[in-house]
């Protein structure tokens, strides 16, 4: 019997809800919920569902998971918080998944779990999910103008793990992930390793294995769709880096083929970028990607014998 909480007319796991204002035994209900008082908790928990779910996140929150097993024992079932406060632990995660959790469930915003472990850099906790069944592929559509996704079933093209790992994971989840049959044509990695958040190690590896499974280090973004008239999208992978100010990254695309005239749908080439940095930040700071594009056409011209 499932033990998710699902909002009536919608496919994806939701949030429990509380009463409000919450009454006192509510409140007492949940405090031993939290200070793990077993027997106070089992006492007092009550039939509502939404209640008792609270007091399992707030079990789960602090370990208690012996506790946790016991409240879906009563009633108790997991929602969308329950997903995330297990999602930093092996052993919660276990513990949910022997529960009875299918690792591919619906997740709010047409997510799974592990769209949300991957961003942890947990090789331990991706291996786990992967054994157990976890689809690499599922995830959030490549247009995301559908709404509301709260609405959207996982789709198996999403490319959504795909970009998330090679933004923060190392080149050892890669491998991992591509051998469990993730489609590295799904989403658009190259961006999301050239350019998007702030990774804890060096994209440049994770970069030179895609560009070494044969993707297109001078495609445009246009595998996904963040809005109606490309609110989100920026070209080409080197735009991406000049974006973020990663001068590492643009120097070794450049090296490796990327073209900095090639133009987006919206008519700006990274060499368009790479001027504008000056116009944004000043000299100081522009100075170093400008020469970088004067090594790079110096390099063509000699290259051409001019």
């Amino acid at each position: 019997m499932t033990q998710d909480i699902i909002e009536l007319g919608r496919p994806n796991l939701a949030y429990a809800k509380l009463p409000i204002p919450p009454n006192s035994s509510c409140l007492m209900f949940l405090d031993a919920c939290r200070d793990n008082d077993v027997a106070l908790a089992l006492q007092l928990a009550p039939d509502d569902v939404g209640v008792l779910t609270w007091g399992l996140n707030r079990a789960v929150e602090m370990d208690h998971l012996n506790l946790a097993s016991q409240l879906l024992g009563v009633g108790a079932r997991w929602d969308m918080h329950t997903v995330y406060k297990v999602s930093k632990s092996l052993d919660k995660i276990r513990w949910l998944v022997e529960s009875g959790f299918d690792v591919n469930t619906n997740l709010h915003g047409a997510a799974v779990m592990l769209n949300i472990i991957v961003r942890h850099n947990d090789e331990v906790s991706i291996r786990y999910l992967l054994e157990q069944g976890a689809d690499p592929n599922l995830g959030p559509p490549p247009d995301s103008t559908h709404r509301p996704l709260s609405r959207h079933p996982p789709v198996s093209n999403s490319g959504w793990t795909l970009n998330i790992a090679v933004a923060n994971c190392t080149l050892e989840i890669l491998n991992l992930l591509i051998s469990y049959g993730i489609n590295v044509s799904h989403g658009i990695p190259l961006h999301y390793a050239a350019g998007y958040g702030i990774p804890e190690h060096s994209r440049i590896p994770i970069l030179d294995r895609l560009v070494g499974l044969g993707l297109d280090i001078n495609a445009v973004d246009d595998a996904i769709k963040i809005g109606e008239f490309g609110q989100g999208q920026h070209g080409t992978p080197l735009q991406y880096a000049l974006l973020w100010g990663r001068l590492e990254v643009c120097k070794w695309l450049l090296e490796n083929g990327a073209d900095p005239d090639k133009k987006s749908p919206w008519g700006r080439s990274a060499r368009d970028d790479f001027k504008g940095q000056s116009d944004r930040h000043g000299p100081g700071i522009s100075r170093p990607f400008l020469e970088l594009l004067k090594d790079y056409d110096n390099s063509m011209l000699s290259q051409a014998g001019v």
